[in-house]
């Protein structure tokens, strides 16, 4: 363990489109979906430490955090490969970007860094395959968070095909001064939302074909009928990014941050302007990015 810490960058991602499939005995929900990663980023800083775990990112420092149980998974699965040689800690520190409840996996982001930081820190002791697996147990975003660019799930979101990458694409994101749990959004979908699927071979295409127009048209996400119950005003946040010229619009997860796609940055600003008219002010401008380089 040469270095002492590592700094590594945690996008935000959206979903292109989301199907809930069934629920499971489990109680979670079967879903499929098209994940994409987006140029909003927390910093996250992993520090060793003699012992024990810290975890600092105001209001949301401490054990609840995903990134704690990162760290705390990454070092018992460390332990259980009898590589320490005395007690070992490490400490972490988020500079958050990404807003709360907004569906853009913010917490996800950040328990994936920690793992590609500590994987750094500790001299690579886990394959990339075998860090995914430690990933799924830290959230249904954690693992697509470790692999990033344009990625099919299914199951729980934990069960990952690369697609063709996105276009790179200019994304206005709005987000509702209020968040909405995802819990809450999935129960409220229990009683007004439909089970859907996707088609993979049909998202492939639309990707490789590499046209933002053919993408905004064939948005979709079953859980956004329960979102506007939650919150209403996510439906006429969608209707003004579709009015000011967006090539589509929608909701990202469970909520309650709505994209859309616009022509270019100059449009972006223009219809930003016109939503924080509107009160709509917590909006953010970003592009898509491809999947970060391996580790």
């Amino acid at each position: 363990m040469k270095k002492l810490s590592s700094v590594v960058l945690a996008p935000a991602k959206i979903n292109l489109a989301l199907a809930v499939t069934a629920k499971r005995a489990d109680g979670f929900h079967s879903l499929q979906t098209v994940f994409q990663s987006i140029s909003l980023v927390d910093r996250v800083k992993v520090t060793i430490k003699n012992q024990g775990i810290a975890c600092y990112c105001g209001d949301l420092s401490g054990e609840k955090n995903l990134a704690y149980k990162a760290a705390q998974v990454f070092l018992e699965q460390y332990k259980a490969m009898d590589l320490l040689k005395g007690p070992v800690g490490v400490e972490i520190t988020i500079e958050k970007n990404i807003p709360l409840q907004a569906g853009l996996a913010g917490g996800s982001s950040n328990a994936a860094a920690v793992l590609r930081a500590m994987n750094i820190l500790f001299s690579s002791p886990f394959s990339y395959e075998k860090l995914l697996e430690i990933a799924k147990k830290c959230g249904s975003d954690t693992a697509f968070c470790l692999k990033g660019g344009t990625q099919w799930g299914e199951g729980t979101g934990t069960d990952l095909t690369e697609l063709p990458s996105a276009p790179e694409m200019d994304i206005l994101l709005v987000k509702p001064s209020q968040g909405i749990s995802t819990a809450f959004a999935y129960q409220i979908f229990d009683e007004v939302g439909e089970y859907s699927t996707l088609s993979k071979n049909l998202w492939a295409d639309l990707l490789k074909a590499k046209e933002p127009k053919l993408i905004g048209r064939n948005l979709s996400n079953s859980l956004e009928r329960a979102a506007i119950c939650l919150l209403p005003e996510i439906a006429r946040i969608k209707d003004l990014l579709l009015q000011g010229g967006c090539h589509g619009a929608l909701l990202s997860g469970s909520g309650s941050t709505v994209f859309g796609i616009v022509q270019d940055k100059k449009q972006g600003k223009e219809i930003a302007k016109l939503l924080s008219d509107q009160g709509f002010v917590n909006t953010w401008l970003v592009k898509t990015i491809n999947a970060q380089s391996t580790i």
